[in-house]
């Protein structure tokens, strides 16, 4: 059983993360916490920055914290102990900044599946998890 586990979840799609939620439920300490987080990709980029206004990102930051307490309270259970939070920058890092913070001992992560080319290009976010986080990490394919 693990204390601290970490969910990564697109919010743009959501149900992509079900199964990995439903995981960190079942290996979930009973004094335990899921960590449920989402990474906004971009806006702290200052090139990108310039070109929204702080009102629209902050807006944009609040739309997907809506988002994910909505995703969080259909489907955690009440009793659960949950953090939700959400990131701004490059998802890996990200992922791995809130592995130090909140001591997690488990991250569960479903993979995209991105072709060869993507992949040579961007990089894999998992695969990068995977190398530096500093805890166990369960990476479900699709």
């Amino acid at each position: 059983m693990f204390k601290q586990i970490i969910v990564p979840v697109d919010i743009e799609e959501p149900s992509f993360s079900d199964k990995a939620i439903e995981l960190a439920l079942r290996e979930l300490d009973s004094e335990g916490c899921i960590h449920l987080m989402t990474v906004i990709p971009g806006f702290n980029s200052p090139l990108v920055a310039s070109y929204f206004k702080k009102s629209a990102v902050e807006k944009a930051h609040e739309a997907v914290e809506k988002q994910l307490q909505a995703l969080a309270e259909k489907k955690l259970p009440p009793e659960v102990e949950r953090t939700l939070s959400v990131h701004q920058g490059n998802p890996a890092e990200r992922i791995i900044k809130h592995v130090k913070r909140c001591h997690a001992d488990l991250i569960i992560m479903t993979a995209h599946h991105r072709g060869k080319v993507d992949h040579a290009l961007l990089g894999s976010n998992s695969s990068r998890v995977v190398e530096r986080a500093g805890c166990s990490v369960l990476v479900l394919r699709p």
